[in-house]
């Protein structure tokens, strides 16, 4: 029997980021039982045997620009793309679509935050750049997300289904919940002696606490309260070091430690390896103003880490607070008052990253994958292929 053709379109399929990881994650399955065709700019995903990739040839910067380029480009090749099932990931294409996967919802986030990423920008020419990307992303999906374009939206956490329904015309039966997974297998606990040899293997202290920040976008995510709680604490804790993982303006924030713990504050970059920093690690920092989802939360929650989060996206369904994991507000002090408590009593607070460990493990990739599959109800799937077939 001949395999149903699903179009998955995105600016970038596969990669280090949450997203791409998802998107990886969901390809490699979907391709064994569909005929799968990927719309985007870049395809990185770990094994791209047997899938038909279309490049959509764009700049990568400025963001606004590729972001507009994207729509027209992609929406244009997708007329003469034949396919059973359209599923999109977010509002970034024209076309009529069965399905879009949404891993952030930009009016959600305008509502939440008042653009903290916008105001969070160093230079006056990002603050402009991140302003406009958000205008260009809130325009799309006020055209992209209604029932009669998309079909059905799929939120990635309890927090972007909510804001979906506040902002546009869909039921709650046309929003369904499905959230990323986890590998659980390459994210696992580790004891005090593979925590030293991963310290070593990196060139981290080998004693002491570790305190770890990952991500990208730090206006958003808080690095700069994660680093002032660190200056508030580090002189009372000598063995204590802050990690700071993912991609972003390392000479400001550099300037944000303290000259006397400028040797205790470590910024890694973006690295291939993130199961391992977690593993080095005992303590995750995540000071975030917005999320829809956070997949390195969840990681963290996988290793055993503490984490030590604000209430976000996909976060509140995760931890519960004096249960397996803490929840702050977004204040230094806060994180600062919680970290000295943690550091304080150590062995009973690591209980909480095993029991958040037991909370994450039914997050598999696979379930999420047979999640997916129930979305994908193919009796009602049933109508011609779409697109124009083109006979050279």
């Amino acid at each position: 029997m001949k395999k149903k053709t699903i179009a998955i379109v995105a600016h970038d399929a596969g990669g280090l980021g949450g997203m791409e990881v998802h998107l990886n994650e969901m390809i490699m399955r979907l391709k064994e039982d569909y005929q799968v065709t990927v719309v985007a700019s870049t395809l990185n995903i770990t094994n791209p045997e047997g899938i038909t990739f279309i490049k959509i040839p764009v700049v990568t910067r400025p963001v606004p620009v590729k972001m507009i380029l994207f729509a027209i480009l992609a929406s244009l090749r997708l007329l003469f793309v034949k396919r059973h099932i359209l599923h999109t990931t977010g509002a970034i294409v024209f076309n009529r679509a069965d399905f879009s996967t949404v891993h952030f919802c930009h009016s959600g986030y305008l509502k939440a935050t008042g653009d903290s990423r916008a105001k969070g920008e160093v230079s006056r020419l990002r603050k402009l750049n991140s302003r406009a990307a958000s205008f260009i992303a809130r325009t799309m999906e006020r055209i992209v997300y209604r029932p009669s374009r998309t079909r059905k939206l799929l939120a990635v956490s309890n927090r972007v289904r909510k804001e979906i329904l506040e902002d546009f015309p869909y039921t709650y039966e046309q929003v369904g919940h499905l959230p990323n997974g986890v590998n659980i297998q390459k994210f696992i606990p580790h004891n005090a002696g593979a925590k030293k040899d991963l310290r070593k293997q990196y060139g981290v202290s080998e004693e002491g606490t570790v305190l770890l920040f990952m991500g990208g976008d730090w206006p958003l995510k808080g690095l700069d309260l994660a680093i002032k709680a660190f200056n508030q604490i580090a002189g009372r804790i000598p063995g204590l070091y802050l990690l700071v993982v993912g991609k972003g303006d390392q000479e400001a924030y550099q300037k944000l430690v303290s000259p006397e713990f400028q040797g205790r504050v470590r910024f890694a970059g973006k690295q291939p390896e993130p199961h391992h920093w977690f593993g080095m690690s005992d303590i995750f920092v995540f000071p975030s103003s917005y999320e829809t989802f956070s997949l390195v939360v969840h990681e963290a929650a996988a290793a055993g880490l503490v984490v030590v989060s604000t209430k976000v996206g996909g976060v509140e369904d995760l931890i519960t607070h004096h249960v397996n994991g803490l929840l702050v507000n977004r204040n230094a002090d806060e994180i600062a008052s919680t970290l000295i408590d943690v550091l304080s009593d150590m062995e009973r607070y690591r209980v909480y990253g095993k029991r958040a460990r037991i909370q994450v493990e039914e997050l598999t990739w696979d379930n999420m994958y047979r999640e997916l599959l129930g979305h994908y109800d193919l009796s009602e799937q049933r109508h011609k292929e779409r697109g124009i077939v083109v006979r050279i």
